[in-house]
C-alpha cells in the first residue's frame, strides 16, 4: 500500500465521525420548530384572583387574559405553564426567575420600574383602565398626594410614593372596604369595579381617571430571544380579530344583565 494511500485512509478514519456527530449536522427547520415546542415558559396572569372578567377561576372560561395568553402561546409556537399566584408573590417569582413572564401596563409602572434591565415588553396587546373611585359623586381628583387610598395587596401603581396604601387582598375587598367607609378613596380597574358593584350591590362613583395604558407581555430579558416570535404573535391575533372576539366574548357575557337593563 503507498504512503499516499495510508495518508488518505487515515484522513477519512478522521472525517467520518465528524460527518455524523450531531454537532456537526446543523439542525433543520422542523428540529429548530420542535426545541421551540419544547420550551416552556412559566407566567402567572391571575392578579388578585378577583380581577374580573380579566381572570375569573373558572376552567371553563378563565377570563380574557388566560385565553389571550393561550392564544399567544399558541401562535408563535410556545409552550406555557400558567402558575396562579397571588399578585405579591407574583412580582417576586418573576423578579427571581421562577417564572418568566406576567402581563402588565407601564402606565401602573414608575419609570424606574419601566426601564428595568431584567425585563423587555412585548408588542402591546389591549388596552387597560383604572380609576380613582369614591362611593359618592365628589369633586374630581387631580391629585392624591398625602391621601389615604385603598389598594390591592400587590398591585403596582405609579404614583404609590405620594400617597398611603391601605392594602386589600382583592378588588372585591377593596369595594367593600369602601362600602363600609373604611377607605374614601380607592384605585381600581373600570371593569372589575363595575363587576363587583354589581355583584355585591355596592354604589360607587369613578371619580377620576388614574392610569390609561396597554397590556404588555413583560418578559425576563434572558428569554428576549423569543419576543419576535411573541410580537409576530399578537400582531397576527390583532389583524385577525382573534384578540376583540375574546375580549367582546368577556364582555358581552360578564355585564349581560347590565347591558339589558340599560
Amino acid at each position: 500500500m503507498s504512503v499516499t494511500l495510508i495518508s488518505s485512509f487515515c484522513i477519512l478514519l478522521f472525517l467520518i465521525p465528524l460527518l455524523f456527530s450531531s454537532q456537526g449536522i446543523a439542525a433543520s427547520p422542523e428540529q429548530q420548530s420542535v426545541a421551540q415546542v419544547r420550551h416552556t415558559l412559566k407566567y402567572s396572569i391571575s392578579g388578585s384572583g378577583a380581577f374580573y372578567p380579566y381572570f375569573t377561576n373558572d376552567p371553563h372560561h378563565p377570563g380574557i387574559l388566560p385565553d389571550l395568553v393561550e392564544r399567544i402561546l399558541t401562535q408563535a409556537s410556545l409552550q406555557g405553564e400558567n402558575i396562579v399566584l397571588p399578585a405579591k408573590r407574583t412580582n417576586r417569582y418573576l423578579a427571581a426567575g421562577k417564572i418568566d413572564f406576567d402581563l402588565i401596563s407601564p402606565a401602573w409602572l414608575n419609570s424606574t420600574q419601566r426601564t428595568d434591565p431584567r425585563f423587555v415588553f412585548s408588542q402591546p396587546i389591549l388596552p387597560i383602565r383604572e380609576f380613582i373611585v369614591t362611593q359618592t359623586p365628589t369633586e374630581p381628583l387631580t391629585n392624591l398626594s398625602g391621601q389615604m387610598v385603598g389598594t390591592v395587596r400587590g398591585y403596582y401603581y405609579h404614583d404609590d410614593d405620594v400617597f398611603t396604601r391601605v392594602d386589600f387582598e382583592s378588588e372585591r375587598a377593596l369595594l367593600k372596604a369602601l362600602s363600609k367607609g373604611r377607605v374614601e378613596l380607592a384605585i381600581i380597574g373600570d371593569l372589575p369595579a363595575r363587576y363587583w358593584s354589581e355583584q355585591d350591590k355596592i354604589d360607587l362613583h369613578f371619580n377620576q381617571l388614574h392610569s390609561q395604558g396597554l397590556l404588555h407581555i413583560r418578559l425576563r430579558a434572558e428569554h428576549g430571544h423569543l419576543l419576535p416570535q411573541l410580537n409576530q404573535a399578537i400582531l397576527t391575533l390583532q389583524k385577525t380579530g382573534q384578540i376583540a372576539r375574546i375580549e367582546t366574548y368577556y364582555l358581552e357575557h360578564t355585564f349581560a344583565g347590565e347591558n339589558a337593563s340599560e
